[in-house]
């Protein structure tokens, strides 16, 4: 197994220098660490899984924020992640995280971001469709692949859609790694969408669009971000120098013609010394570093291309995020609990108290309100009963005038039955004529039933004229029409 590094903190007893108990000390340090417990809110824990190594993250949100508690990485040979058991169960065992919600961030390297488009009949069953079509788009099949994806963008003719997805069998194997180390999977995503989070998240106010930079040596992923969706993803591998430079400015430019246009770019990772970010100076952009973050725990010293996207995935273990997508199976997902009573949960217990309080002094200043107004209001019964008496009779009138108006939109029937009989020859007869309010029918014999529909196409009178039934023929040679039209 290879080595790791670990890094946790440790409260311990103040000694004088006479080697004697300090007890101004250590009372001041318990008084820290209980004003400390008080604002403490939920615990979660993030992994991250990439090339060779996976890192942990302990997150904690509380009244002050956010806060990376631990971070530990652990390097494993290729296709041997299961050696890495032991020193899991330990750390988890150390940091008294048993039965603690973990979240695990996948590298992009690993999984795959797809933009697809969709024929717009398909939003009807949409997952299905996906599911079905995730051959087409994606190099294995879906049976083998943890998936979910994201509306982009709704045409009249096509659905875009962000599909994202990672290996089955090499992300189960790090799941039941946790698993076994006690811990409870939440959630599974990719990790550039998991680093967002953190600067999302973080406190700090974003524009509805911008881009989140991952800087390696040699490599980059550039992702687009507008709201809760992953618009663009874009990477490059095996760059140097000017190269890189030229291929990151290049991406840059084709995800700042999208509208809204992005106005700030964040930017981590150890990677890229040679790339200047003044070369995106014409995009105006405002650029962000992890330690611009109100985010306590965050230190240059950690390597932050793994730390960030495994403290996003964290995240995911505190309640509903605004960005990415989870691609664990709703069955496969742990519920989310809350841990212990924080004084965050006590200040929310109060506010609810007070709401209640306050909403049953409004329901009872409503109610000796309306106890008042129907003091009124028996005292003014007659004058009540007077103006229902002449509402009452306001809405019959209402109901005459618009029977009238009806009888007046209605066509004359003489009128019509007049037009009706001079266009007619004399070889037609009609015995049945029923008019509604836009349309007529007309029922009769005629000698030359077919030349009825031109007739009184031309005649300006009626419009969309047609047969309703198929033309009969008896015994003197007569043809039995039905004919319906509008006026």
């Amino acid at each position: 197994m290879g080595d790791f590094i670990l890094v946790w903190r440790v409260s311990r007893m103040n000694l004088n220098p006479a080697g004697k108990w300090d007890l101004r000390g250590n009372i001041s340090q318990w008084w820290k660490a209980l004003a400390a417990s008080a604002l403490t809110g939920m615990d979660g824990l993030g992994a991250y899984l990439g090339e060779g190594r996976l890192t942990l993250a302990q997150v904690r949100k509380s009244l002050s924020g956010i806060q990376v508690e631990r971070w530990a990485t652990y390097p494993f040979e290729s296709g041997k992640v299961e050696e890495l058991a032991p020193v899991l169960q330990e750390t988890v065992s150390a940091w008294a995280l048993e039965s603690c919600p973990v979240s695990l961030a996948v590298s992009p390297h690993l999984g795959f971001f797809r933009q697809v488009s969709l024929p717009r009949a398909a939003s009807e069953n949409l997952a299905q469709v996906v599911a079905y079509e995730l051959d087409r788009f994606l190099p294995l099949p879906a049976d083998n692949l943890l998936y979910g994806f994201q509306v982009l963008a709704e045409t009249e003719t096509e659905i875009r859609l962000m599909l994202m997805a990672v290996p089955r069998d090499q992300v189960e194997v790090s799941l039941r790694l946790l698993t076994e180390a006690t811990l409870r999977p939440v959630a599974v995503e990719l990790a550039p969408a998991a680093a967002g989070k953190v600067f999302a998240l973080s406190g700090r106010p974003l524009p509805p669009a911008w881009l989140l930079l991952h800087l390696a040596d040699g490599s980059f992923e550039l992702t687009h971000i507008q709201g809760a969706r992953v618009k663009a993803f874009a990477q490059g591998r095996n760059l140097r120098g000017q190269d890189l430079s030229r291929a990151i400015l290049a991406q840059v430019e084709a995800m700042a013609a999208a509208r809204p246009e992005p106005q700030a770019l964040g930017i981590y990772g150890r990677g890229g010394a040679g790339f200047k970010v003044g070369t995106l100076k014409k995009h105006e952009l405002e650029v962000i570093y992890p330690s611009h973050l109100p985010i306590s725990g965050l230190q240059p010293d950690m390597n932050l291309s793994e730390v960030l996207p495994a403290a996003g995935a964290g995240l995911s273990c505190l309640g509903q995020t605004p960005l990415g997508v989870n691609l664990l199976p709703p069955a496969e997902r742990a519920a989310i609990r809350l841990g212990r009573f924080s004084f965050t949960t006590m200040l929310l217990l109060i506010f609810l108290g007070l709401s209640c309080l306050w909403g049953a002094s409004a329901f009872i200043h409503t109610r000796v309100e309306l106890y008042r107004v129907n003091r009124q209001i028996a005292g003014l019964s007659q004058e009540a009963k007077e103006v229902e008496s002449l509402l009452q009779e306001s809405r019959s009138l209402a109901k005459q005038m618009e029977s009238l108006r009806k009888v007046g939109q209605s066509p004359d029937k003489l009128t019509v039955l007049k037009d009706l009989t001079q266009l007619i020859p004399d070889n037609t007869w009609l015995f049945n004529l029923h008019l509604g309010m836009q349309h007529v029918e007309l029922s009769g014999m005629s000698r030359a039933a077919s030349d009825l529909i031109p007739l009184l196409d031309k005649s300006g009178l009626l419009k969309k004229t047609e047969f309703a039934s198929p033309i009969v023929t008896d015994a003197n040679k007569l043809e039995h029409f039905k004919i319906k039209a509008e006026f």
